[in-house]
């Protein structure tokens, strides 16, 4: 008897092993992507379908206008290698959301991927740990970054702000573990996501990453609002404002040469130098990828300070290079998303409701963290945004999925 190939379990465990090699290997990303993609069509061809539904339509169109608008931007490019080899990578992402929402479509693959989830985040929790007290990572060997604050971990990112990415993105998966089981009164993975959460805190905070703490905290407020959870908010706030005033100084301030707070004066000149280029450049950008080699042409302030540097800030560096019109349509696709996905959270089961809440305040973590940073146009950073957002809406089409079929 003849057994057909499993080509959709084969895509799920390659982006299974994407997932992990996100935290360590560029060239293991590229490869799994293309053994995931490649299995995928041909699961497709064999179920006689390439497309479906994946998404509603109030969060398509915006998705689909965007992903046009940053393609398009390579045809007006002032750098058309670079604009290139920008399309593919943001196709690449793009691809990666899909293929995470119309493959992990069972609650099994869930729940698989939950346990990957842990075990990658719990690793690299050590890592950095080892990273800081005994000098190496465990995977690459990589050291911490010296500085003024003291020892940054990048545990095996290949800086300490792609690892507190990671982290803020992935730290409130745990805390989503932990309340589902406080619930059912499960003791012993209390204790098991409770003391991964706080290492993991603990690991955070020696990224020494000030934008990425502001960003969780200022994720979680947005949250605890949302909830109406106003007592969990008041001694958040009140926690925060302790560790305040034992961090060492160097920590909260990070002072230059002339003890000037070193971050926020070159972020202002970053940020005024990409308005720099919008406002030459609103409708179109420079094209897709190309910010770092085309904007020392519009800058009207011609500082010494920081050149050649990112925008520091997804947002500004998307309209600088792909358009005002593109960012829009951006962050209609966000709102649109966040809204649609926070609606449905409320039909979901609690062993769902919980991961797929957490994934979703974890997303707007790293949205904020933008703002202040280059993750937006990190390739590892990124790709682990677009990668649980699309595990986040596969909880809503497995749920939809079994309520089709009456099973729950």
């Amino acid at each position: 008897m003849k057994i057909a190939f499993d080509f959709r379990k084969a895509s799920y465990y390659s982006l299974c092993v994407l997932w992990a090699s996100l935290t360590f290997s560029k060239a293991l990303i590229e490869i799994s992507f293309v053994f995931a993609l490649g299995f995928w069509i041909l699961w497709r061809i064999q179920e006689k379908r390439i497309l479906e539904g994946q998404l509603p339509k109030t969060i398509l169109i915006p998705f689909s206008i965007f992903i046009l608008l940053s393609v398009f931007s390579h045809f007006w490019s002032e750098v058309p290698a670079a604009s290139f080899r920008g399309v593919f990578k943001i196709l690449q992402q793009v691809t990666i959301f899909y293929l995470v929402i119309d493959i992990f479509r069972e609650n099994r693959d869930l729940r698989k991927f939950e346990h990957i989830l842990f075990a990658v985040l719990l690793f690299t929790t050590i890592s950095g740990l080892t990273q800081y007290f005994f000098g190496r990572d465990l995977l690459r060997g990589f050291a911490g970054q010296e500085a003024s604050s003291g020892l940054r971990v990048s545990a095996s990112f290949y800086s300490y702000g792609q690892l507190a990415s990671f982290l803020i993105t992935t730290i409130p998966f745990l805390v989503g573990l932990y309340l589902l089981h406080l619930r059912f009164n499960s003791l012993g993975k209390r204790l098991l996501y409770g003391l991964s959460g706080l290492s993991a805190f603990v690991v955070l905070g020696l990224t020494r990453s000030r934008g990425a703490f502001l960003a969780f905290f200022g994720g979680t407020v947005f949250f605890l609002i949302l909830k109406r959870k106003f007592k969990v908010l008041l001694l958040l706030s009140l926690f925060t404002v302790g560790v305040l005033f034992v961090l060492p100084r160097e920590m909260v301030i990070h002072l230059d040469g002339y003890y000037r707070e070193q971050s926020i004066v070159e972020r202002y000149h970053l940020w005024k130098r990409a308005l720099s280029v919008i406002e030459e450049k609103p409708w179109t950008g420079t094209g897709i990828n190309t910010y770092a080699s085309a904007h020392e042409k519009y800058d009207k302030e011609k500082t010494d300070q920081v050149r050649g540097y990112y925008a520091h800030n997804g947002y500004l560096q998307m309209a600088a290079e792909t358009g005002l019109p593109c960012l829009f349509f951006f962050l209609w696709f966000l709102v649109q998303y966040f809204r649609e996905s926070y609606t449905r959270q409320k039909k979901l089961p609690p062993e769902d409701s919980y991961p797929a809440t957490a994934m979703l305040l974890g997303c707007l973590n790293f949205l904020l963290f933008s703002l202040v940073d280059t993750v937006m146009h990190n390739p590892q950073p990124v790709t682990i945004f677009w990668f649980l957002l699309g595990v986040q809406w596969s909880y809503h089409r497995s749920h939809q999925r079994q309520e089709l079929s009456g099973t729950r």
